[in-house]
Order: structure tokens, then C-alpha cells, then sequence
């Protein structure tokens, strides 16, 4: 609600494409995703999204494992969330379009 935009990856080459390299993205996320603000976020990403996502890909995360993001105890390489991106505006060289669609899409 506060008007940036975080994203959370394992390798970086989603958020990476979002950043810098095409000329055009658009983003299209459901009302889910709405939250007051950077540390809600943060919190939704790690103990919402980030452990269904890994159960989903059936790593052997703690998260995966426990539905909550203990960052101390996850090591291992096949973490999911290596890269964090935050974006308080719009990248000045790519024309970035967010559809909100209003229903629950995705985690």
C-alpha cells in the first residue's frame, strides 16, 4: 500500500528481469498480494508465499518443512529466497505496467 514492490528469488533471474533488461514488463498480481507495507511484505513473502512455494517444488527447506521461515537454520542451496529486490519506483529505464487484478492469485 505504500507503493513499492518486493520480490524474493533463489537465483535472481526473475527479479533480475524486472530491474534492468527488457524494455517493457508488466506485472500482474491478485489483491493477495496488497499489504500495508515493507515489512508486512517481507513477513507474507517468508511464511506465507516462500513455504508453499518450496512445497510446492518439494525442497528440503525448513520452511518447506515447518510453514515458517527460520532464516538462521536455512543454508542450504536450494533455498528460495537468495535474492531480495525491492523496487520503490519505477526502474528509469523500463516502462514497468502493475495489473491488479481483483481476486487471490497465486501464493
Amino acid at each position: 500500500m505504500d507503493g513499492k514492490l518486493l520480490n524474493i528469488d533463489g537465483t535472481g533471474n526473475r527479479v533480475a528481469a524486472m530491474v534492468y533488461g527488457p524494455s517493457k514488463v508488466i506485472i500482474v498480481a491478485g489483491i493477495n498480494k496488497i499489504v500495508k507495507d515493507l515489512d508486512e511484505a517481507m513477513s507474507r513473502v517468508r511464511n506465507i508465499a516462500t513455504p508453499m512455494n518450496a512445497k510446492r517444488l518439494k525442497v528440503n527447506t525448513v520452511c518447506a518443512q515447518t510453514g515458517l521461515c527460520i532464516e538462521d537454520e536455512c543454508q542450504l542451496p536450494e533455498r528460495l529466497c537468495h535474492i531480495i529486490a525491492i523496487l520503490e519506483r519505477r526502474p528509469n529505464e523500463t516502462d514497468t505496467t502493475i495489473v491488479l487484478v481483483g481476486e487471490k492469485l497465486g501464493y
